[in-house]
């Protein structure tokens, strides 16, 4: 895969109930393989990974992204919408993504019936599927077992897009970043954050 890039330029964003700036003047460059975005709670780091998505636009700056992007939210309530199509695929990619996450054939028709850690990988392994050039995701362990959050470490070591990982969790930000490049002045200055890279192998 061409080494890509998700660009921010001078990115600033505010919510309509917020009296100041969320970000203000965010410069950064994702590349290819994970990158996580840890900081404290209200820090912005969701609205980093929608905008990142074009799910939301900026107030200021430009975006600029090497293809088509997914965010894969919090929440699982709803059934995604290809899923079905997923389970019925017999190519070797699905096949393997299906294999990697335990996903079992009845899952979409039995969805609400379903544990958190079954939706999580079943939103995942959607994801995944569809080859996005940017995936985001806000924080996918929560609620989840330690086997679950094996089978989403080994799932999602493998995509060689654009990584965006919001995440609390330590051992799935060690599985899949290495190298810290932070810096806490990209974000209002009550809001620190700090950036964690990988290089694809």
């Amino acid at each position: 895969m061409t080494r890509e890039f998700a660009l921010f330029e001078r990115v600033s964003y505010h919510y309509e109930s917020m009296p100041d700036l969320l970000l203000q003047d965010l410069s950064v460059s994702f590349p290819s393989g994970w990158t996580g975005i840890v900081g404290a709670n209200g820090a912005g780091k969701t609205t980093v990974l929608k905008l990142a998505c074009g799910l939301l636009d900026p107030v200021k700056g430009h975006i600029r992204s090497p293809g088509y992007a997914l965010c894969c939210a919090q929440r699982t309530d709803h059934l995604p919408v290809l899923l079905p199509s997923l389970i019925e695929q017999e190519d070797a990619f699905a096949c393997r993504l299906k294999g990697q996450l335990g996903i079992e054939s009845d899952w979409a028709s039995r969805w609400d019936s379903l544990s958190p850690g079954e939706r999580k990988r079943a939103q995942i392994a959607v994801a995944i599927w569809q080859k996005p050039d940017v995936l985001a995701l806000d924080e996918p362990t929560n609620h989840i077992d330690s086997d679950a959050r094996k089978m989403l470490i080994s799932a999602l070591f493998e995509y060689r897009g654009v990584g965006l990982l919001v995440s609390h969790d330590r051992e799935l930000l060690d599985g899949l970043c290495r190298r810290n490049r932070g810096s806490e002045s990209q974000f209002p200055e009550r809001n620190s954050w700090r950036i964690i890279t990988c290089t694809c192998k």
